[in-house]
């Protein structure tokens, strides 16, 4: 059977301009004039306004232009009714003519979803991504009221940022999945992180921005506050090497049922996100193994700099952790503090056996690659095969 039709691709924040302030030509010209901020605006007469509207949280435009072949725009926020030229600036994410745009007004709490798609295209939203007792991730997708390719839907949001997805579909195909950019009004406080128990030996304890981040990547997607996940602290420890940092394994609850093992590594003041895997609720935590990849270079990185590192949490019985490649064969011996190391990445490991002090078989596990995507399958914009790019 032939794969089936791609859909066509077009033009997506074209006018005329949609929402309820549609028909009101006097904001329309004065929000057309408003300023871009410190973004080179097109000239007036070359602006369009694509969407205009009044929401419950808040008075929203989308204006857009091209300056010298390249497509530009802004989102203009502010309260209800409030002139354009008193509304604030805030640049979309990834902004392209035939790509749709999504913005977030309020919160934490009670919060307003704005989608500008296609005019014929259908809006689906996944709420918050669902963790059940035996570790299964999914997200599941309901359609929203659309009139022309545009919806204003109420949303809850957390002061860990917002838990939805927003899948656009054409023709029966999906053309856009993604997550939604966020403006709030007023900006939550940073709440300091709950302080988690330590749950095995850990040689360093992690700074407060590193456990700040892993409690907000968990708890976010989940549309729950950072302090019901009831972390507990698996493993830390300082990165070896010239460049100061350190790492972390957090072990969560999940509403769902399940547990979450998340791994974080910070150099500097820049977290990044290793990978998170989810046990069954029932798992034994005792016996929980990771061994995970933790890639902290940067695209300016040299060769030799290093920067790539493995990580291991296993049982507190383990002593070392020898690293085996696809065929089975010893690459690496690292010896295990209270069952962790944190060691420079060694070329074609592929899983870890872990024994204790008598040379005994403790655990094994795969070694898990770096994450490529944030936490939360909220997706990455049009099929990497589909129209909207």
């Amino acid at each position: 059977q032939p794969p089936p039709i791609a859909p066509r691709s077009g033009p997506v924040l074209v006018g005329p301009t949609r929402g309820s302030l549609a028909g009101d030509p006097a904001f329309l010209v004065a929000v057309r004039q408003a300023g871009w901020g410190a973004q080179v605006p097109p000239p007036v007469e070359d602006r369009q306004v694509v969407f205009a509207a009044d929401t419950p949280d808040g008075r929203v435009a989308l204006v857009t232009g091209t300056v010298h072949e390249d497509f530009r725009g802004v989102w203009l926020t502010g309260p209800v009714g409030a002139p354009a030229d008193q509304l604030t600036v805030h640049v979309p994410a990834r902004l392209g003519p035939d790509r749709p745009v999504t913005l977030v007004l309020g919160g934490p709490g009670p919060a307003t979803l704005v989608v500008v798609a296609g005019p014929a295209d259908r809006v689906e939203l996944s709420d918050r991504l669902q963790v059940g007792p035996r570790g299964t991730v999914a997200r599941s997708y309901a359609a929203v009221e659309a009139a022309d390719g545009t919806a204003v839907v109420p949303v809850r949001t957390t002061a860990a940022g917002t838990a939805v997805s927003v899948r656009v579909t054409r023709e029966g195909r999906v053309v856009h999945r993604s997550g939604a950019d966020g403006v709030r009004s007023p900006p939550a406080p940073a709440a300091a992180p709950p302080v988690p128990d330590r749950l095995r030996p850990v040689p360093a304890f992690p700074d407060a921005g590193l456990l700040t981040t892993a409690l907000t990547d968990l708890a976010a997607p989940l549309a729950v506050e950072p302090a019901a996940l009831e972390a507990e602290l698996l493993w830390s420890d300082v990165l070896p090497g010239a460049r100061p940092g350190s790492v972390a394994v957090v072990l969560a609850h999940s509403p769902g049922g399940a547990l979450l093992v998340g791994t974080w590594a910070r150099v500097g003041s820049v977290t990044v996100l290793c990978g998170v895997q989810t046990p069954p609720g029932t798992a034994d935590v005792a016996r929980l193994t990771v061994a995970r990849v933790c890639d902290t270079t940067s695209p300016t990185s040299a060769p030799g700099d290093g920067g790539r590192w493995l990580v291991v949490s296993a049982p507190v019985s383990g002593g070392t952790a020898e690293l085996l490649d696809a065929r089975d064969r010893p690459v690496a011996t690292v010896p295990l503090s209270g069952g962790g190391a944190v060691t420079a990445l060694p070329p074609d490991a592929a899983e870890v056996l872990v024994r204790d002090a008598a040379g005994a078989t403790v655990t094994r596990a795969p070694v898990a690659p770096m994450a490529t995507e944030v936490f939360g399958d909220f997706g990455v914009g049009p099929p990497a095969d589909g129209p909207g790019r």
